[in-house]
């Protein structure tokens, strides 16, 4: 049998404060291999699984959609990856547009941002339930 990792041995391997690590047990993430007078004992493999999380979580996965992915078939993941790209562009496309909005106020020509008719164009057409990127467009 390998040698097998206590809590704070998987913190220091990965960075990951052992609150996290119970926190990702609870949820059936990163399971111990076994428990020793009470104690999380930790197969090796377990530093990759952990760094799975990270990457994912970096990815913009949260924790349910990690546990789904790892648990899913092939074309399940395949689907939550389509579905993440097109969250992560609509993300960008809103992005962009607040980086527009904000570089209009950098650069606006309005004494006071408080008195630029675009900025309350953009502003009305937020209460007529437009987006901002809807409104912007409109109010250009």
């Amino acid at each position: 049998m390998s040698t097998l990792l206590s809590i704070g041995e998987l913190s220091d391997q990965t960075g990951v404060p052992a609150t996290t690590l119970r926190y990702y047990d609870e949820l059936g993430l990163v399971p111990p291999e076994a428990r020793t007078a009470g104690r999380r004992r930790y197969a090796a493999s377990a530093v990759r699984d952990v760094g799975l999380i990270l990457f994912f979580r970096e990815l913009g996965f949260s924790l349910a959609e990690i546990g789904s992915f790892v648990a899913g078939e092939r074309e399940q993941r395949h689907g939550m990856i389509d579905d993440k790209l097109a969250e992560l562009a609509d993300r960008q496309r809103r992005i962009e547009v607040a980086r527009a909005a904000l570089e209009h106020g950098r650069q606006c020509p309005a004494d006071d941002h408080m008195k630029c008719p675009r900025f309350w164009a953009i502003i009305e057409g937020r209460m007529r339930g437009l987006s901002v990127a809807e409104s912007h467009a409109e109010a250009h």
